[in-house]
């Protein structure tokens, strides 16, 4: 009795043209695919294991095209048969580790085979990278096929992916993962790295889409591990320089605020300093009577309105000094102290100096109305005065 493999199924898997509306097509190509054949058909046990059969009517000769069912073979004792590489991917145990032994049927691919297609390579980094997720991650349930991360808060991991997931560079940035990993040196600490960014990266995701996520941006993944482990390194933890940086920036932000906020209500008042000098400014007759002396007075406290209000936009203005050059301070110390993750949080400083030239120009805008009101209330005063004004002193 011939025993037959799955590298025997292989070879007729190969000689197949399979066709799903038509049937599939067998081309007998030498003695050995007979041998095989003859077996399956008259063994129950190997007809069992291959599900190959062939239609009534057809001899089995070299070089004849044969009608051929093709099933699923035992995949225990043979193999996998699967159409594509999707449904290889979806196969159980497929997403924990690379099945033994299988056929792709669009690809004629079967497992070993060289070369080996960008897609399957693309899978066997994911399998990679599935091991490091699989070893950092709190708990992992096989049989439901899923990582469940722990940290601030719960996160459950389905491992599923299919062909749309492995696109792009999925085999670079995943052996940036790898080698990363594959030093033992403070493993324990990139993996809780890797748990805290996968928490952060995920969490707000569909359970379902969160493992897809992950593959097409390990990318940023690899990024996060590598920035959070060069601030370990620097023995200084990557959540305490976060938070460092953020408590610093919510009081500046809070101090650059209160420039405006110190003097808001003074700016409040212009519209209704305006209403007033407009109101009580009048045409001063001949005589120089009270109406001189009304927009004489309605003048001097405009100016000294405009005054006060200046010393206080000053005072606020050399305040934003003080601060930018405590924000400048702050960026050099951390450059200096920690140059190779200063430009991890060049964007907070950057959003201190924008919200800084902000409020001055506003302060500057303030200014230049004062000046304005000022000038025009003086013009106004000086036109609506008599000829001979100076009689009026």
């Amino acid at each position: 009795m011939t025993d037959v493999t799955f590298a025997d199924l292989v070879e007729i898997y190969r000689a197949t043209r399979f066709d799903d509306e038509n049937g599939d097509v067998l081309t007998i190509k030498n003695d050995h695919m007979v041998v095989v054949l003859t077996s399956i058909m008259d063994i129950d046990a190997h007809y069992n294991d291959a599900q190959i059969s062939v239609e009534n009517g057809h001899d089995l000769i070299v070089g004849s095209e044969v009608s051929v069912t093709i099933g699923r073979p035992n995949v225990a004792k043979m193999g996998l048969l699967v159409p594509t590489f999707d449904d290889l991917f979806k196969a159980p145990g497929a997403v924990l580790a690379e099945p033994e032994r299988y056929y792709i049927k669009k690809e004629h691919y079967a497992s070993g085979d060289s070369p080996v297609p960008p897609k399957l390579l693309a899978y066997r980094a994911v399998l990679n990278v599935l091991t490091i997720l699989r070893d950092s991650a709190s708990l992992v349930d096989e049989t439901m096929r899923q990582l469940i991360f722990i940290g601030k808060e719960k996160v459950v991991v389905p491992i599923q992916f299919g062909s749309v997931d492995l696109r792009g560079d999925v085999v670079g940035q995943g052996d940036r993962l790898t080698k990363l990993f594959a030093d033992e040196l403070h493993l324990d600490e990139k993996r809780t790295i890797l748990q805290t960014t996968i928490i952060e990266m995920v969490r707000s995701l569909r359970e379902k889409d969160r493992f897809g996520f992950l593959i097409r941006n390990l990318d940023r993944l690899a990024n996060e591990v590598e920035k959070g482990y060069r601030l370990f390194t620097s023995s200084f933890s990557y959540s305490k320089i976060r938070n460092e940086v953020e408590t610093a920036r919510l009081d500046f932000v809070g101090k650059i605020h209160k420039t405006i906020v110190d003097i808001q209500g003074q700016l409040l008042g212009i519209p209704v300093a305006t209403i007033v000098v407009v109101s009580q400014l009048k045409k001063v007759p001949p005589s120089c009577g009270l109406e001189f002396w009304t927009n004489l007075g309605v003048l001097i406290g405009a100016i000294v309105f405009a005054m006060m209000l200046g010393i206080a936009g000053l005072n606020q203005w050399k305040t934003l000094n003080v601060i930018a050059t405590e924000v400048k301070r702050q960026s050099t110390r951390l450059i200096d102290d920690f140059a190779s993750i200063a430009d991890q949080f060049s964007d907070v400083f950057d959003d201190l100096h924008a919200r800084i030239k902000w409020h001055r120009a506003a302060l500057l805008v303030v200014g230049g109305v004062l000046s304005l009101g000022v000038v025009i209330t003086t013009v106004a005063v000086w036109r609506l005065l008599p000829v001979n004004a100076w009689q009026c002193f």
